[in-house]
């Protein structure tokens, strides 16, 4: 087979998904907290539809396997905050929710996630919290997280915010969404997707690592680099496992 090679020139901002979508405004208006009937159907929708399609689709096309996921159970009375490279359509919607089982898991988007009105509601309802384009949906928005977190559920976040397919590495992804865990006093885990190549498929073989917590001796700021410092050289490390590069991404020079 011909090797796949892409070509990039920012390891922070490209985006390789290939999927195109019109912005969508998330401000004051946008409904986070819903009423018990839309609660109701998003249980069963998350729980009796969607779990057992992620668990059939991740063995069956990825032989799908998770390594150390015993670490969670130190936090199975509360909830807390996840972090993982972003490498893989639809995988990386599917692989939360079985890795944290048996607790719900939301996961932090960016609202243009959403901009298909068709699809809005059903996002939502699987556990999509976009992240607010305008100040004035901060408020309902910071809301939402600290129920979600008070309720024992999982936060889960994609720092890297780009999709690159495959890749084995990890980007250099920013700090500021390990506000979130400091300003929550709640731990961080992480998981690592890696590749290995088998005998028909791409299998995915995924590391948890953590607990990693604020640490109260420090400023917020340095805190919450910390907790980047942590998560990213947790993710580093494990990304060293991955053992076959289906797609190449080479440094594109000026």
């Amino acid at each position: 087979m011909k090797e796949k090679i892409l070509y990039f020139t920012d390891e922070i901002h490209e985006e390789f998904s290939g999927i195109s979508r019109k912005p969508f405004a998330v401000d004051g208006n946008y409904k986070y907290e819903r009423g018990s009937i839309w609660n109701a159907c998003s249980f069963i929708l998350y729980n009796i539809i969607m779990k057992p399609i992620a668990f059939l689709y991740m063995k069956l096309r990825f032989h799908f396997k998770i390594i150390n996921k015993k670490m969670l159970k130190q936090c199975r009375r509360s909830g807390y905050f996840l972090y993982a490279n972003h490498t893989n359509v639809p995988a990386d919607g599917f692989m939360p929710s079985l890795i944290c089982f048996p607790k719900r898991v939301y996961v932090l988007v960016n609202s243009l996630n959403l901009s298909v009105w068709g699809t809005r509601n059903f996002m939502a309802m699987i556990g999509a919290i976009p992240i607010p384009t305008q100040y004035s949906g901060m408020r309902n928005f910071r809301r939402k997280l600290h129920n979600t977190i008070l309720n024992g559920n999982v936060i889960m976040i994609y720092p890297e915010a780009h999709i690159w397919p495959y890749y084995t590495k990890i980007r250099p992804f920013p700090s500021v969404s390990f506000t979130y865990p400091v300003l929550e006093k709640k731990p961080v885990f992480t998981f690592t997707v890696t590749y290995q190549k088998g005998k028909w498929r791409t299998h995915i073989k995924v590391y948890v690592d953590g607990p990693f917590y604020p640490e109260d001796t420090l400023s917020m700021k340095e805190s919450v680099e910390s907790l980047r410092s942590k998560a990213y050289e947790a993710m580093n490390m494990r990304s060293k496992y991955s053992t076959y590069e289906k797609i190449k991404y080479v440094r594109k020079e000026n």
